[in-house]
Formats: C-alpha cells, structure tokens, sequence
C-alpha cells in the first residue's frame, strides 16, 4: 500500500498543468511579460523587446515604444480608440508619435480620430497653423489606395474625413523611417487582398506587423471589388517569408503579428501559404478540366480547412473559391 501511495505522489507531481504548458514560442514570449495584461478589455501581449499586441479593440494593434514616444500600427474599430490609448497609457505615458494603417477595414482604422485627438493632433506642415511642430502631435501614415477607401467609407464605418485620415500618404513600393531608435519599413502589397494593404517590419526589433495580409483565424478576406486576387495575396505571404528569419527549426527568431490571432513565427506563416496555394492549385486544376463554379463548389477543396479557417462569415470556404475561381478564369 505505502508503494503504491508513493507511485502515485511521484505520478502527480510529474503532471504539469496544461495552463502551465508553454511552447518555445510561448516560453520566449513570456519571460519579460509573465502575464497577459487586460485593461478596459484590452489585452496586453507582450511580442519581443519592446513591441506589444494589443488584443480586443476589434483587430490586433501592434505597439513600439520608444525615446520618442509610442508607434502604433493600425487604431482599432469604431469606438475602440479611447481603449487602445488607455491600454498603451498602462505600458508608458510617452507621447503617440506614429501611426500606420496597414489596411482600410473598420477595425483597422475607426479608432484613427480618437488616436490623434489623445497625440494632441497631427504633427507637421498641416498642425502648424494650429502652433504644432513636427516635434508635437502624431504623424499617420497609409498607403494612398487606402486613403482612397477610406474616404469612401466601408461596411460598419461611415467615411472618414479631417483627422482620421492619414496626414501622410505615398505610392511607392516601400516607404521607410527611422522611429525610436530603428529602421521601420512600411512595405505595399499590391493586389493582395486589396489594392492598398501594407505590412510594416522593425528592423531592429525584428517583428513583422501584417494587419490582415495574415490571420490566424480566417482565410484572407480577399476583396476583388478592392483589387484583391489570390496571387497577389500569395505574393504578399511569400514577402513575409523572404523577411521572417526563424531562430532553430523554423521556430522562433522573427516575430510576426498577425491582424487577428496569436503572436506567430515563420513556421506560422509557411503553414497558411501553403494553405493558400493548395486550394489555389486545386481550383485551378478543376478549372483546367473546365468546371463550372458548382462544379468546384461541390468538389469541396477547402474541406480539410474548413474547420480551421471558414468560420468567418466575410470568406467562408465557398466565398474563398468565388475569389480564386473568378480570379484564375478571368486571367484565362
């Protein structure tokens, strides 16, 4: 009896809480932020040095800070801004100096006007009539096509205008800066999922933020009327391949942020690309034999992704086939 009590204390303590289970990504994640922080429903996930998600405000915002003050990428939805800001208000009382929108969707950008009125304004050329130097205020930051959106509203969001709109906007493929110490590149993604989405990496820190070029939890929401296509998309995941640099057995290194979903690594991204390019090459096979959008409908060829990626409403696995069907026989 006494050896079989002491077999089954030794059993017990070899059990390690699942809650207390940690990948190596998870692990390295949290070492300098044991806890994930919520405030005003906001949740605090530290990313890698000084870089921080912030989970909740309606799309995962990417938080830099810095000597000069705070960066963020992308403002959250409608209402979301007074949030974001007091949850960045819980990691410094530094100034917001920079903002990114990675996209033109409602969560991305409906906190823009909250954001600025906390920075005390725009910065710049534009603030100076209001006694503003380039030394005060926020400078925001987004691709001109997706100014354009913007200006033309979206479902969930009334147009923008004043404020909320990027003070600053470019049609190149790359823009870059130097902010808080570091290289930051703001890189466009034509025709990914729209005309105008960008991804923007910090050199220095080594972290990727994509906005929804990649999400953890939905196939790409792909917008065709927006110059969206799959190769364009696919294009896009293969540029955050060519920057991500994993630290051992395409784990670790780099870190992306996706625009909805948990902290990733390369090996995150590869598995979605692949995704992707599985469904793209099976369409296009069933197109080849000249089937009809039924046809491939009924064929299934998101069955196994389903499960994983097809439960947003925006891209279900038949409105992913739409996208790539029209795609693959228009180009034809």
């Amino acid at each position: 009896m006494k050896r079989r009590m002491v077999m089954l204390a030794l059993a017990a303590a070899a059990v390690v809480p699942v809650s207390a289970q940690k990948s190596p990504l998870m692990k390295a994640l949290t070492e300098e932020w044991p806890e994930i922080v919520k405030v005003d429903g906001i949740e605090i996930v530290h990313v890698q040095k000084n870089i921080y998600m912030l989970v909740g405000g309606g799309a995962n915002v990417t938080v830099q800070i810095g000597d000069e003050g705070v960066f963020l990428v992308d403002a959250g939805g409608p209402g979301q801004g007074d949030k974001i800001v007091a949850a960045v208000r819980h990691l410094t009382r530094k100034p917001l100096r920079f903002l990114v929108n990675t996209g033109a969707g409602a969560d991305r950008i409906g906190g823009n006007a909250a954001i600025v009125a906390a920075a005390g304004g725009l910065t710049g050329p534009v603030a100076d009539a209001a006694g503003r130097s380039e030394n005060t205020g926020i400078l925001t930051v987004a691709h001109e096509n997706t100014v354009s959106w913007m200006t033309a509203g979206s479902p969930g969001l009334a147009p923008l205008s004043g404020d909320a709109l990027p003070l600053q906007t470019f049609v190149e493929a790359k823009k870059d800066f130097y902010a808080n110490g570091e290289a930051v590149l703001i890189l466009h993604q034509p025709d990914a999922r729209t005309d105008g989405d960008v991804i923007v990496f910090f050199r220095g820190t080594d972290v990727i933020s994509t906005g929804d070029l990649f999400r953890t939890d939905s196939y790409p929401v792909i917008d065709p009327a927006k110059g969206g296509t799959i190769q364009g998309e696919l294009d896009a995941l293969n540029v955050l391949l060519d920057l991500a640099v994993p630290e051992r057995n395409q784990m670790g290194g780099t870190r992306v942020v996706p625009g909805h979903g948990w902290v990733c690594n390369e090996a995150d991204v590869l598995e979605y690309r692949d995704m992707l390019t599985i469904i793209r090459d099976r369409v296009r096979d069933m197109v080849k034999q000249n089937m009809t959008l039924e046809q491939v409908k009924a064929a299934h060829p998101t069955l196994e992704y389903d499960g994983i990626y097809g439960g947003n409403k925006e891209m279900t696995g038949n409105r992913l086939l739409e996208v790539i069907y029209h795609d693959l026989t228009q180009k034809k």
